[in-house]
């Protein structure tokens, strides 16, 4: 099986990266601004995009401020059963954090799957770094927002 790994410097504390990665706020900041999220273990966060890809992730670690791990129970059948890992650690006390991720699948995909997935989740990750260190992120725009726009 294939797997998706990006690793990342970002000029913000360990706790900020976390929060963005594990509260609803945080994570509409920079995947996408329709998410239904409780911060638990075993908790599943609803994500809505469009069409087929609305992913539901059960939570099944939480190490604060150095762990987040989840598996898609739903929402997007190509990620059925994939693994993500994000794995902070601090670089500059209170002021770097270095960001591992990974996306285990499951199921074999074709090349130019994987290729389309790893773009999205570079744009994404450089989405959650524009806003751990300015504030602003580019999330998907969801919904009725993304009509408005």
């Amino acid at each position: 099986m294939k797997t998706i790994h990006h690793v990342l410097d970002l000029a913000a504390p360990p706790e900020r990266v976390f929060a963005s990665l594990t509260t609803a706020e945080g994570l509409a900041g920079w995947w996408t601004t329709d998410v239904q999220a409780e911060t638990a273990v075993g908790a599943v966060i609803d994500f809505t995009f469009d069409g087929d890809f609305n992913p539901d992730m059960r939570i099944t670690e939480l190490e604060r401020p150095v762990v987040v791990s989840w598996e898609c129970v739903g929402g997007h059948e190509p990620w059925a059963a994939n693994t993500f890992r994000f794995e902070l650690e601090e670089k500059v006390k209170g002021e770097e954090t270095l960001l591992r991720f990974w996306q285990h699948y499951a199921t074999e995909l074709s090349d130019d799957a994987y290729g389309v997935y790893n773009f999205n989740w570079g744009y994404y990750l450089e989405s959650l770094r524009q806003l751990v260190e300015i504030g602003t992120g580019k999330p998907f725009r969801a919904g009725a927002e993304a009509r408005r726009s």
